[in-house]
């Protein structure tokens, strides 16, 4: 639902340069869309490149375009790890190569002169499959589908959180969805940073001994080793805002799940939205940076035992 796509600096500023293309692109990407520009290279290099891009734009007119522009890209980022980056050669030779590695979902830059299947120049299609991503879509609702859907965010982000205030870790049908997610966090995550949290959002509606136990008996064997979960339980305050709808919040986006993030029988379906800008920062701020809820209790934590591969959290929130 959400998607990496690498950027080419002289490219935005070809954007920002004309009034159609800036009001377009600046729709298209960063918080509440489902494009994430790709930290290729690294930020300062890009910025670099972006800076000598700019040189001799009309002050008046352009800059102030072409600055929105970056101000918008930069914000939130996918980021990568381990990749190498040859200044003897271009941009688009070096982000093509990188690729090859660990694919983009699409390449924007001016031209296509190899003619990479990846490549998307000016004058694409809208339709073309490397661009049309979809902001709303469904699934049947079944852990394996519903972590496929989401899969592009939960292997882009460096954040994670999952809210739902029924989570119940007795319930095999809370149990899958949760494991298929964290299992996509666990094998899709090539080349990028390490998860730095990963923390489960839900209410007291449970005794909080039981709860801690049965996620600790359920779910310990179901989690790679190394994975470490925070577990949050909040309660709402009076005269404040409801526990009830259900997200998966990352760095990069978020998104609703509809009717929820448990499985459900066959036939079944659920409804994933990526959440708006004003609704994702509030989202985040109700339940990351200024909680509108009471905690339950303190956070604790479970680390999976299972077999695999996982780049292991490495603080509590």
């Amino acid at each position: 639902m959400i998607y990496e796509y690498a950027v080419e600096p002289e490219l935005v500023v070809a954007w920002g340069k004309d009034r159609a293309d800036y009001r377009y692109f600046c729709e298209q990407f960063g918080l509440g869309t489902a494009r994430i520009m790709a930290e290729f290279p690294k930020l300062k290099n890009w910025r670099r490149q972006f800076r000598q891009a700019a040189e001799g734009a009309d002050p008046t007119r352009e800059l102030p375009r072409i600055t929105a522009l970056f101000t918008l890209l930069i914000e939130r980022r996918v980021r990568r790890d381990g990749y190498d980056y040859d200044g003897v050669f271009s941009w688009l030779e070096n982000v093509e190569s990188e690729n090859g590695r660990q694919s983009f979902q699409a390449i924007l830059a001016r031209t296509n002169p190899r003619h990479h299947a990846k490549v998307l120049a000016p004058g694409f299609a809208e339709t073309n499959p490397l661009w049309k991503v979809e902001k709303q879509s469904y699934c049947s609702r079944r852990a394996q589908d519903m972590a496929e859907l989401v899969g592009s965010m939960l292997s882009n982000c460096s954040t994670v959180h999952f809210i739902d205030p029924y989570f119940g870790p007795e319930n095999p049908r809370f149990r899958r969805p949760l494991e298929a997610f964290i299992n996509v966090i666990a094998t899709q995550r090539c080349c990028r940073p390490a998860i730095d949290t990963i923390t489960v959002h839900t209410s007291d509606r449970a005794n909080f001994a039981f709860f801690r136990q049965t996620c600790q008996n359920q779910l310990q064997h179901r989690i790679s080793a190394g994975a470490r979960l925070v577990f949050q339980r909040w309660k709402q305050r009076d005269g404040g805002e409801k526990l009830h709808n259900r997200y998966i919040l990352t760095d990069i986006g978020g998104v609703k799940f509809d009717p929820g993030l448990d499985d459900g029988n066959e036939g079944e379906t659920v409804e994933v939205i990526v959440l708006e800008r004003n609704l994702y920062e509030k989202h985040w701020n109700d339940y990351v940076e200024n909680p509108a809820f009471d905690p339950a209790e303190s956070p604790f934590e479970i680390t999976g035992t299972r077999r695999g591969g996982f780049t292991a959290v490495t603080s509590l929130p």
